[in-house]
């Protein structure tokens, strides 16, 4: 084998391996050695500066896979957090829906914490951090599964969150800023799409909607208060800003039974009230999509209906067919004004029956010389007139017309008047 056949294997081998598992324990210098503290971009700091951020202000990142973005929240001079920038992601794992197993090739859905030490400064895929999978919720399942990262590199890995570099330069960076001035975690919500009345309409039918249903629950308290929810998990799923009443009871048990616990007043209400309008929403695009669907149905039955009478109507004899071929008559022929014959057999159109041609005498009056004897050629010609048609039958053909014999003989100059006036003279 030759050196350069093991170098291909080798790098497909690693291609491979890059593809199957998006773990990034490998160390790197891709992009300089100091590509992990680079100051962040000016035109990224003049946008915080716009927004009333510093750079040293804590981060909150959601990632919704159905759009492909991912999205950085900064808390602002008002203490809530908005919107810094969102990013257009180059790829992420298998399909809607969480991960349940190592090697399933799925991006996790839920709430996810990162702390400095899940950040790869040398990692193999420019930059990375390690979203934080799997958390409470994920082993009370015994869902398996490890080193999930957010990365660049813009190279499709199975089950992570891909940006291109310039992305991730800056996500790592507002990253490292927030934890050098003093944030100890930042949050990730990771959801299968926007969590909106009409997406959850969409996708009422798809086995995850409990879990779904469950962690629209966070999303929701993110939504109306701009606050970092607090998370926590027992009975095997998600509690946002859930505070305990019980001091015998103050922690929760992910797998266990919950202990008593309230939300804020405030929070409880804001949440409840956005649950009614959403709920209120999700029934009418539920009502709109299976009007749709059934206006479809509809259009669909119709068209399978005609498209049967059409098939039917083909298959019928055309008119005028039958007889045509027995008489061995040649397709239909139709002249245009041009002159030239068009042919619509072919178009299944009703086929003319050619008639048999007949003498042309017998359509129209036939003028016969009466037969004389010994005619006189300066004699006038008495002729008669015979009807047409007769008695043959132009139809079939069976007869055909033929010249009237002389009504009578010539009369004779020599006759007597009183015998050319008597019809009945002998």
């Amino acid at each position: 084998m030759t050196i350069k056949t093991v170098l291909r294997l080798t790098t497909a081998l690693a291609i491979g391996l890059f593809v199957a598992s998006c773990q990034d324990e490998m160390q790197s210098t891709l992009g300089g050695p100091d590509k992990a503290t680079r100051p962040l971009n000016p035109k990224l700091v003049a946008l915080m500066d716009e927004k009333g951020m510093r750079k040293e202000d804590p981060i909150l990142v959601r990632a919704f896979k159905q759009e492909s973005t991912l999205e950085i929240w900064k808390r602002d001079r008002t203490g809530r957090f908005a919107l810094l920038k969102s990013y257009q992601m180059c790829a992420w794992g298998g399909t809607l829906g969480p991960k349940i197993k190592e090697g399933d090739k799925q991006s996790p859905e839920g709430f996810y914490t990162v702390t400095p030490s899940r950040m790869n400064p040398h990692s193999q895929f420019y930059l990375a951090y390690d979203v934080g999978y799997p958390n409470a919720f994920d082993r009370a399942f015994g869902r398996t599964g490890a080193a999930v990262m957010v990365h660049g590199n813009c190279t499709g890995s199975a089950g992570c969150f891909v940006m291109n570099d310039e992305q991730i330069q800056e996500i790592y960076g507002l990253a490292r800023e927030a934890f050098v001035g003093g944030q100890k975690s930042f949050q990730v919500q990771a959801f299968p799409f926007r969590m909106t009345a009409e997406n959850l309409a969409k996708n009422r039918k798809n086995p995850n909607m409990a879990f779904w249903k469950n962690i629209k629950q966070g999303y929701d308290h993110f939504e109306v208060t701009k606050l970092e929810p607090k998370v926590d998990v027992c009975d095997k799923k998600y509690v946002f800003d859930a505070q305990t009443t019980d001091p015998n009871s103050t922690t929760f048990n992910a797998a266990g039974a919950c202990p008593v616990y309230q939300v804020p007043s405030e929070i409880k209400t804001a949440v409840a009230a956005k649950e009614a309008d959403d709920d209120k929403a999700f029934k009418v695009a539920v009502a709109d999509l299976e009007d749709q669907a059934r206006a479809a149905d509809e259009r669909s039955r119709k068209m399978e209906e005609r498209a049967i009478a059409d098939a039917r109507e083909k298959a019928k004899p055309q008119p005028g067919t039958k007889i045509a071929a027995w008489l061995g008559a040649k397709p239909a022929e139709t002249a245009g004004e041009d002159g030239v014959v068009a042919d619509y057999s072919a178009a299944g159109l009703p086929v003319a029956v050619p008639l048999p041609k007949a003498s042309p005498r017998s359509f129209g009056p036939t003028r016969v010389a009466a037969a004389q004897a010994a005619p006189d050629a300066g004699a006038p010609i008495t002729t008669s007139t015979v009807p047409a048609g007769g008695s043959s039958s132009p139809l079939f053909g069976f007869m055909s017309t033929q010249p009237a014999a002389s009504a009578a003989p010539a009369a004779s100059e020599d006759r007597p008047l009183w015998k050319r006036i008597n019809p009945f003279g002998g």
